[in-house]
């Protein structure tokens, strides 16, 4: 196979330490965010229910506004765990031709759809599920898949039942989600497809990288972006949450630096000849 011509880091962002939601203006449960020379909104009616985008987030949709600035106009995307719709968003305002939004949780639905209404977008290219990933079947396969998956550990002591939960963690290693999309996305993508991911260091990055390259996708690091821990929801229990991360960190799948941890904006894109 060929491999995609850069696999090493193209830029690093360092966010200022402590400060919450730096990518923001302000961070309640509305703002405003630039994408391609374009001013748009996102807003939450509850963000214990569905999570106004955080830092991980957003800085995605940076690494994908620079010199990264991949063609989406015409692409069929499925937006995977779409929460508030801030890739959605960014996705129709850039010209795909239509976004599927994806969320097991059902509040995050009418949020999307809301968001999208917000910014004067055509809702009829929009399609919202609300399904668990791994029981999604997809009307087609897409052209671009993108997602920035819950990425802390779970732990009974701060376990909730709400929307913050569905958007934050994911299993004992917080890899639930991103095992979920390596193992669907040869259902998922066209051959010559991409997936756009936002990765957390806590989550263990090299392993993704292995299990999609012994597929045959090629990959390249757009953008690494280094910011604060997300503890502010789970400020009782950080002395927890800190020590699950540092006996992944011990066994090499998570990587983290007191409080700071990094995002990896990743390219992976499905061979061109794969079998469908």
């Amino acid at each position: 196979m060929t491999h995609a011509p850069t696999k090493v880091l193209t830029r690093r962002r360092v966010l200022p330490i402590g400060e919450n939601g730096s990518l923001w203006a302000a961070r309640p449960s509305f703002g405003i965010f630039e994408f391609r020379g374009r001013k748009l909104r996102i807003g939450v009616s509850d963000p214990s229910e569905v999570l106004f985008p955080t830092d991980c987030g957003l800085s995605l949709v940076a690494a994908l506004d620079g010199e990264h600035a991949l063609d989406l106009d015409g692409v069929h995307a499925l937006d995977v765990g779409c929460g508030s719709g801030l890739y959605t968003v960014a996705l129709l305002a850039a010209g795909a031709a239509h976004v599927t939004a994806l969320d097991i949780n059902a509040a995050s639905a009418p949020e999307t759809r809301s968001n999208v209404e917000l910014n004067g977008l055509d809702t009829g290219r929009l399609s919202c599920v609300t399904a668990d990933l791994a029981q999604y079947t997809p009307p087609r396969r897409f052209d671009l898949v993108v997602t920035n998956p819950p990425h802390l550990p779970h732990d009974p002591s701060y376990a909730t039942d709400n929307g913050l939960e569905t958007a934050l963690v994911a299993g004992r290693n917080g890899r639930a989600l991103y095992d979920a999309v390596v193992a669907r996305m040869d259902d998922l993508l066209a051959p010559g497809g991409r997936l756009i991911m936002a990765h957390s260091s806590l989550a263990d990055v090299p392993r993704t990288i292995a299990d999609l390259e012994m597929r045959g996708y090629e990959w390249r690091t757009l953008e690494v972006c280094e910011m604060d821990i997300p503890l502010l929801a789970y400020a009782e229990h950080k002395e927890t949450m800190l020590g699950i991360l540092e006996a992944q960190r011990a066994v090499g799948s998570a990587e983290f630096e007191g409080e700071r941890f990094s995002v990896h904006a990743l390219e992976f894109r499905r061979p061109v000849d794969a079998t469908l």
